[in-house]
C-alpha cells in the first residue's frame, strides 16, 4: 500500500520524548523511537470486540 506523502495524516505522541510525530512515521525524528506495526491478530481482535459492544448495546435498547 502506498502512501501519499504530501497527504496529512495528523500526528501521535512518542511514547519515548513526547514529541509529535507524523501519523505516517514508523519512526521518531527526535529519539529514533520505533513505533510498533499493529499486527493482524490485535486488528481482528479490536473488531471482534467492537462487534461485541455494538451487540450488547442494540440488546440493551430493545430491552
Amino acid at each position: 500500500m502506498k502512501i501519499d506523502p504530501a497527504r496529512d495524516f495528523g500526528t501521535r505522541e512518542c511514547p519515548a520524548c513526547a514529541c509529535d510525530v507524523p501519523a505516517n512515521s514508523n519512526r521518531c525524528p527526535i529519539c529514533g523511537y520505533l513505533f510498533p506495526n499493529p499486527s493482524p491478530a490485535r486488528r481482528r481482535f479490536k473488531i471482534a470486540a467492537a462487534l461485541i459492544m455494538l451487540a450488547l448495546l442494540l440488546a440493551l435498547l430493545l430491552l
